[in-house]
């Protein structure tokens, strides 16, 4: 069996809204943040969840000290530099280790990000099961012929990954990759749907999450 880890990416600012969107209340007792970990941590066959944080670090691992014991925290220094730095924070926690060498090598990495709570632990499955027949290829969530997320790299992409400047993010590398790659389509409302503001937020909240005022 392969081994696979995740990497969610919840280090951003979110200054739309003025307060850290990773702890926006999402359905009863849970946030944002703490949905999506849920969601990797109900999913078979993710040995284990690395959490990248950066704005907001106190607030957060305070707040979700409880969930947070589930996954590695790693802190991200440099998260204004943007979301790529959080990424390549998380993919240096893999990089120590060359691939199959001891039982913590990691095969498979998948990258989902913080603020896409519709990202379900049966969507995650997907990939898992997908992962040992598509070895060498990344596998990448497609919404119809475009990439969306979440995606799924493996060990040997990560040098890759690491020597892009990060002007870009990742995308050179996902575009690059995309047409050989395993697709996994997805809907719309799944692999393009991220809280990026106030209203998209009390739009498609669960109606059972607990009131909140934004600022004025």
């Amino acid at each position: 069996m392969l081994r696979i880890d995740a990497l969610i990416l919840a280090a951003g600012e979110a200054r739309r809204f003025g307060r850290p969107k990773q702890l926006l209340p999402w359905g009863e007792n849970e946030t944002i943040l703490s949905h999506v970990i849920d969601q990797v941590s109900k999913t078979p066959g993710i040995v284990s969840a690395h959490v990248i944080l950066g704005a907001w670090f106190d607030e957060i691992t305070t707040t979700l000290a409880k969930t947070l014991k589930k996954v590695n925290v790693v802190h991200n220094p440099d998260w204004q530099s943007g979301m790529f730095s959080s990424l390549r924070a998380g993919l240096s926690q893999f990089t120590a280790t060359p691939a199959k060498t001891g039982e913590n090598d990691v095969d498979g990495i998948i990258v989902l990000l913080g603020d896409m709570p519709f990202i379900s632990a049966a969507t995650l499955s997907r990939f898992v099961a997908a992962a040992p027949a598509a070895e060498p290829r990344p596998l990448i969530a497609s919404e119809g012929d475009r990439p969306a997320h979440p995606y799924l790299i493996r060990a040997s992409h990560i040098g890759k990954i690491l020597s892009l400047s990060g002007e870009s993010g990742i995308r050179p590398f996902i575009q690059k990759e995309f047409p050989e790659a395993h697709k996994i389509e997805v809907e719309k409302s799944v692999g393009r749907r991220d809280i990026d503001t106030w209203q998209g937020y009390f739009n498609n909240r669960p109606p059972d999450s607990a009131e909140v005022v934004p600022p004025p």
